[in-house]
């Protein structure tokens, strides 16, 4: 499956879930260590986890899960899967089983020092115990068998806090984040200014400054789209800027000033530093790029925003862009 294949399953999957009103909404952080199967290797894993009832005893989550450095692999990704909860002690603790898939970035190092970014999918079962503390905090146990076909094996144990967000202090079924109407909140026009740093994903990660500017608009409760030119700086071994457009799944919380959005889409870009063919007149191509954004508002007019970007190239010149912004938003 190519990468474009599986970014428009993915856009459509997460798509479906942002049309639906889904009761909890569970976020939580963990760390702790991997354990590689074959050779005996370890290394410490971090996972970010959002986690939305379907049903009583159904879930469905999106996870970013970095699985540390191992000799010859640095592999992160994203897992979605669904998870069968067993709740327990008048629903104080529950046990809940995972199934998905994780879509991996592993980055290997080559003969002569320079580094492969090798992409590809693979199953991914999970076991999780969680305590509830009280009506919004809670701590979670998580083990990870991550099973790819070409790539090397893990397993992952992890512990962490985690915090439930939606409108009062427990789970209101039918409703997504609190939007204050019946109708949900449409993002205004907005437009968003940032500064930060890009990182290729290579052994030697090499960094640089990057900017990007922003022009925002919703297209209905739970949906905006975006229209984003980015430089992401000269870090040695690439010097790439385009233009990208995304569409956003996302969630508001706290009366509106806290939206949390994931967004999904082609970055047209430029890298001076990539060699071309002989056919070719300019270094130009097309990447997915994904993204993870949150904002929260100062004022009715202005806000600040949070996004961390992932390019995926088809050679080898992946990259992270971390950026903060200050941004105007207009009305419709």
């Amino acid at each position: 499956m190519t990468r474009f294949a599986l970014l428009r399953k993915v856009s459509v999957l997460v798509l479906l879930v942002a049309g639906i009103n889904l009761p909890a909404q569970e976020l939580s952080f963990l760390g702790g260590l991997m354990n590689e199967s074959n050779p005996r290797q370890s290394s410490y894993t971090w996972q970010v986890d959002y986690r939305q009832d379907l049903y009583e005893y159904l879930a469905a989550s999106a996870a970013y899960l970095n699985e540390g450095h191992v000799p010859g692999h640095h592999r992160d990704g994203t897992a979605f899967e669904l998870w069968g909860r067993l709740p327990f002690d008048q629903d104080s603790f529950a046990l809940s089983l995972g199934v998905g898939a994780y879509y991996f970035y592993d980055t290997q190092l080559l003969p002569g020092g320079d580094s492969a970014n090798i992409h590809g999918t693979a199953p991914i079962f999970s076991l999780s115990g969680t305590g509830y503390l009280s009506d919004r905090w809670f701590y979670r146990i998580m083990v990870n068998r991550i099973n790819p076909a070409n790539d090397i094996k893990v397993n992952t144990v992890a512990v962490g806090v985690g915090y439930w967000f939606g409108k009062g202090g427990k789970p209101t079924r039918g409703n997504l984040g609190d939007a204050p109407d019946e109708h949900g909140y449409v993002t205004e026009n907005q437009l968003t200014v940032f500064g930060g740093q890009s990182v290729v994903n290579t052994f030697l990660s090499q960094q640089a400054r990057a900017y990007a500017i922003e022009y925002r608009r919703g297209l209905m409760p739970h949906l905006d789209w975006t229209l984003s030119g980015i430089y992401e700086g000269a870090p040695q071994i690439i010097r790439r800027s385009g233009v990208a457009t995304q569409v956003w799944p996302v969630n508001t919380f706290f009366s509106d000033r806290v939206a949390v959005g994931l967004g999904i889409g082609p970055y047209f870009y430029i890298d001076k530093k990539h060699p071309v063919s002989p056919a070719q007149k300019i270094p130009a191509a097309v990447a997915p790029l994904l993204s993870l954004g949150v904002s929260v508002r100062l004022n009715d007019d202005w806000f600040v925003r949070a996004v961390w970007d992932r390019v995926t190239t088809g050679y080898n010149r992946d990259s992270d862009i971390f950026l903060v912004g200050l941004g105007y938003s207009w009305a419709r």
